[in-house]
């Protein structure tokens, strides 16, 4: 529909020029002028329309904005939970790694424990005449506070334990005596067995090895602990010179070439801590 072009611009000019006068006379005018007065009444009538319309749309928009929050607080909720089982798990696992800490806190203060021992430094004085084939003769005895069941070591390793003692001599049974034993260890892996003697000429034997323990040639062999009260824990014994054993054994055959020569032998040390003075001294712990 076709309009005339001046119309518009006459109805802007009319607009202005009104707004140009209601805005004169609103700045001449005093607080008590009309356009005040209708000012307050339109503030009066529009204020209640105001707050009704905020008191219905304030829940509102309160209830989108929990909604949202709410996505959050489960977010956060979820995040708190995983770490709190998390700590709840941590916590179950420390009395166990506890207890492995203390056990291997144990196992090297014995391991170092013969170290500084109270010793006795003897010299071999030959080979003993007994019923032990594998024995030697030291030139220290009772009188220097030596006692059966004292371990005996070399700067090598370990040679044996004490028998039996004079006022000024000590009998000496050598590892490698068919009548010698001791507790064993694998100083890596852990495995304990049983380590014996086979005679002078022959490698000591590891018995009670299992036939799933993780040993191979070379593997250092120390005593165990205390066999009896005798053998402190971490003595060297040996290495590993075979292994052999069939899958569907109960056990596995393990030769160890010890680490002290027994036929040349010159000077001993005896652990004083050991036998029975070392029990004695633990019980009093």
């Amino acid at each position: 529909m076709y309009r005339r072009a001046g119309r518009g611009r006459l109805l802007l000019l009319v607009f202005i020029a009104l707004s140009v006068i209601v805005i004169t006379v609103d700045f001449r005018q005093e607080s008590t002028g009309p356009l005040s007065k209708a000012k307050d009444v339109a503030v009066t009538i529009v204020a209640p329309i105001q707050r009704g319309f905020t008191a219905v749309t304030r829940p509102v928009g309160d209830f989108f904005s929990s909604v949202g929050n709410s996505a959050n607080l489960r977010e956060k909720n979820d995040r708190l939970q995983e770490e709190l089982e998390q700590a709840r798990n941590d916590a179950r696992s420390v009395p166990t790694l506890e207890d492995e800490n203390t056990e291997f806190r144990q196992l090297l203060e014995l391991a170092e424990s013969w170290r500084s021992m109270d010793t006795a430094e003897a010299e071999v004085i030959g080979k003993t005449p007994s019923n032990w084939k594998w024995a030697i003769e030291i030139g220290k005895g009772s009188s220097n506070g030596i006692k059966a069941n004292m371990a005996v070591i070399s700067t090598d390793g370990l040679v044996g334990k004490v028998i039996q003692t004079t006022p000024t001599t000590a009998t000496v049974l050598m590892l490698i005596d068919p009548e010698a034993a001791a507790a064993a260890r694998f100083e890596e892996q852990g495995e304990v067995a049983t380590i014996r003697g086979n005679g002078g000429a022959e490698l000591l034997s590891l018995d009670f090895v299992p036939t799933d323990a993780d040993v191979e040639v070379g593997d250092e062999v120390v005593t165990a602990g205390y066999d009896g009260g005798v053998f402190p824990s971490g003595i060297p014994i040996g290495t590993v010179e075979s292994v052999s054993g069939e899958d569907a054994a109960l056990e596995r055959t393990v030769e160890v070439q010890p680490s002290v020569n027994f036929e040349s032998l010159q000077y001993v040390t005896v652990l004083l801590e050991t036998g029975d003075r070392f029990k004695t001294a633990q019980a009093g712990k």
